[in-house]
């Protein structure tokens, strides 16, 4: 039917870890000391098999940044039911590119895990931490990354005042390759040529 209507937004819940209900798991688990998933949705990022459809593929894993004032950025990995974490050693890339006392931010899509700096740096793994690649340098330009999202196979890396998009040139192959971040185009309801 058209003009298609369309009901108001409602908030989708999103389900955390320790609120599954396939798998219990310590309330503590993601209450890492200084965790930034306390401060931000996306300082923590699931295994790419989390929510496998087949419940024995299933890999109950967490990835959690965790950063304070004065004290080095750090990753955490869980173990496969999500009650331990254990540090990652992280290559000299990786661990020079992190920003003291700034979250770092964690996406999954597809079978790869995204680290993402305030910088734009981001590294890529297929193994959950066990070894990154360099996807994209840290940017020049000065914008602060506040935000990632994933949206099918696009990356979104949202600043202040820009939303950048970026899309693997070749889902198949690692570590993938991206064009460059790419701004979309934003229009805010009172610019819309159609809004009265």
């Amino acid at each position: 039917e058209f003009p298609l209507k369309i009901s108001a937004p409602a908030p989708v819940p999103i389900v955390l870890p320790d609120s599954s209900p396939d798998h219990p798991i310590n309330e503590d688990a993601t209450r890492l000391k200084n965790s930034c998933a306390k401060t931000h949705k996306d300082g923590i990022a699931f295994h790419p098999h989390y929510n496998h459809e087949i419940p024995e593929e299933r890999r109950r894993m967490v990835m959690v940044a965790t950063a304070s004032e004065n004290i080095t950025t750090e990753i955490w990995v869980s173990d496969d039911i999500g009650l331990d974490f254990r540090k990652l050693n992280l290559s000299p890339s990786v661990r020079n590119t992190l920003e003291e006392g700034k979250c770092p931010m964690l996406a999954t899509m597809g079978k790869v895990t995204y680290l993402v700096t305030q910088s734009m740096a981001m590294f890529g793994t297929a193994d959950f931490g066990e070894s990154w690649s360099v996807v994209l340098p840290a940017q020049v330009n000065k914008e602060i990354v506040m935000q990632v999202q994933v949206d099918f196979s696009t990356l979104l890396l949202v600043t202040k005042n820009k939303v950048y998009q970026m899309k693997p040139r070749n889902i198949q192959e690692f570590p993938l390759k991206f064009s460059a971040p790419a701004p979309v185009p934003i229009v805010l309801p009172d610019s819309s040529p159609d809004h009265p």
